[in-house]
């Protein structure tokens, strides 16, 4: 394959599946600008190895695990004091969560996906990366621990603990007494 060929391919794949690979990356890390960032890398690392990427069963599948083994890397190298503030908890008011959803002009869905990122942000890395992949991706017990080399076990119990404390922050969120 020639290198113009070559390029033609990545340029393909990117137009293709790069926005689902940000969607994804919004997923895991909660900043929109840390994000972009990532799913750029990802990028770059993945045309430095096209001619393996490409010849994987599924290429989108191999650059979804660099991308998510590149967020488990920036989250290792980042200093606990430097933590990402984009999920500040408590930033969107419950009451008025609840009066715009019943006011029907669409602020209501807006708000409530900050809240559904304020929520994620409650969960560890391991259980958000479980939670993406296994919702947003649709994919299998089986599959997201193959994704993230662990066991299924694994994968089932931080599912759990995870949508436990989604339901938790959920019913927060409806009852004003619970708040706080």
């Amino acid at each position: 394959m020639s290198r113009a060929q070559r390029d033609e391919e990545f340029a393909r794949f990117v137009a293709e599946r790069s926005p689902r690979l940000l969607l994804v990356a919004r997923h895991l890390c909660g900043d929109p600008a840390m994000a972009e960032d990532l799913t750029q890398s990802v990028l770059e690392k993945a045309y430095l190895k096209w001619g393996r990427v490409s010849k994987a069963d599924d290429p989108y599948h191999y650059v979804r695990r660099m991308l998510v083994n590149l967020n488990y890397d920036r989250l290792r190298r980042q200093p606990w004091r430097e933590e990402s503030r984009a999920f500040e908890p408590g930033v969107v008011d419950p009451a008025l969560a609840r009066v715009a959803r019943s006011d029907g002009d669409g602020l209501g869905s807006v708000l409530d996906r900050i809240a559904l990122r304020h929520v994620l942000a409650e969960l560890t890395a391991r259980e958000r990366a479980v939670v993406v992949l296994r919702y947003l991706e649709d994919l299998s017990e089986a599959d997201t621990a193959r994704e993230l080399d662990i066991k299924v076990g694994t994968v089932k119990s931080a599912c759990n603990r995870a949508l436990g404390k989604l339901r938790e922050a959920s019913a927060r969120l409806d009852d004003p007494e619970r708040q706080r």
